[in-house]
């Protein structure tokens, strides 16, 4: 038998909300067994620093040095992961999966950036740590994303589920696994809560400001002609790939959100046509699973259950920092956590660098 880790994994994702953090036991193939995960907030000055510095990212844009808030924020970045870590009980934790906060995703110029300094952690904790997971995928001609799909299947293994299941991430970005058997299918979908997030100044959590609203769909199909929806699966994309709020001067509050709620569902509905796999069931997870508009429409363009992962027994809030976890063990053993069918990496491959104790 291979050797069961205790581990940590931290995800902080483009909603600039805050840390996940989660432990997990898995040999890096299976799940042994789930441990506590919390959510530790951003402070105000740390938000606010993540926020001017994803700004200046999509100025520089990988052109030129880096600006010189990347250190700033990365300062404050590893200060919110270590008050997170601090705030589980982590004696007996063998390893750390740390995802870092992508500030800037651009896998056409084969670049992507993570801010996080996995040295910091493994210094502070005593123990291996893990961090920039995406980079050798991009290098390597991949897109980096979606990295948890190899998890996505292990929670779909450990719930003994059969049939064709689709696992779907509806964060700033939404993200769709098709596991059928041994078969591995991922991909970015497009937009989730990023833009009706921005557009409303908050969520809309229940969707009952969406379900107010009367959405434009013709407005709709014209934004799903977009680069984005016609290239071939898998592909990825930046929450700001999807900055479509310019467009819609003149809708009410209630019908923008009506109309952002709707493309989310339909890029969702035309990405899995793409994949040419129709799942038996939808397992959501992420915050868009609250977004009730969201899921029954969802339900009404898939034709099959759309089902919050709560019903199958996992904590949805912590499955991207246990999916962290996860593959920080895959790297420690030299086990892939990127594949042709997920990202479009020509050979599978492990990413991830290991920072030690100092």
């Amino acid at each position: 038998m291979s050797k069961i880790y205790t581990v940590l994994g931290l995800m902080s994702g483009t909603s600039l909300d805050g840390v996940d953090a989660a432990i997990i036991e898995t040999d890096g193939e299976t799940i042994h067994t789930f441990g506590p995960a919390l959510t530790c907030a951003y402070t105000a000055s740390q938000r606010s620093v993540l926020d001017r510095a994803t700004q200046a990212a999509l100025t520089w844009n990988f052109d030129g040095p880096p600006p010189n808030i990347f250190a700033e924020a990365e300062d404050a970045l590893d200060a919110a992961h270590r008050s997170a870590t601090a705030a589980l009980d982590i004696d007996g934790v063998d390893v750390i999966g740390y995802h870092g906060q992508t500030l800037l995703h651009r896998p056409d110029r084969y670049r992507t950036l993570q801010l996080g300094r996995g040295q910091s952690l493994a210094t502070a904790f005593a123990c291996p740590c893990i961090y920039d997971f995406r980079s050798a995928d991009v290098a390597a001609g991949g897109q980096g994303a979606p990295l948890a799909p190899i998890y996505h299947k292990a929670l779909v293994d450990h719930a003994g589920l059969s049939s064709v299941t689709a696992v779907l991430n509806l964060g700033g970005v939404g993200n769709v696994t098709l596991i059928d058997g041994d078969r591995l299918l991922a991909s970015d979908t497009g937009p989730a809560n990023g833009p009706l997030d921005s557009w409303l100044g908050g969520v809309d959590d229940s969707g009952t400001i969406s379900r107010e609203g009367v959405p434009d769909l013709a407005r709709v199909e014209t934004w799903l002609k977009a680069n984005f929806f016609e290239r071939a699966w898998p592909k990825s994309a930046d929450r700001y790939d999807f900055d479509v709020l310019a467009d819609m001067a003149g809708m009410n509050r209630t019908d923008g959100a009506a109309t952002l709620a709707a493309f989310t569902a339909l890029s969702v509905r035309k990405t899995v046509r793409q994949m040419q796999v129709r799942p038996d069931r939808v397992i959501v997870c992420g915050g868009g699973r609250h977004n009730r508009t969201i899921m029954t429409l969802l339900s009404l363009e898939l034709g099959c259950p759309v089902l919050p992962a709560e019903r199958f027994g996992w904590d949805s809030d912590a499955i991207e920092a246990q999916a962290f976890a996860y593959l920080a063990v895959r790297v420690l053993r030299g086990l892939p956590n990127s594949f042709p069918t997920t990202t479009g990496v020509p050979e599978p491959t492990v990413g991830g660098v290991i920072a030690y104790p100092q």
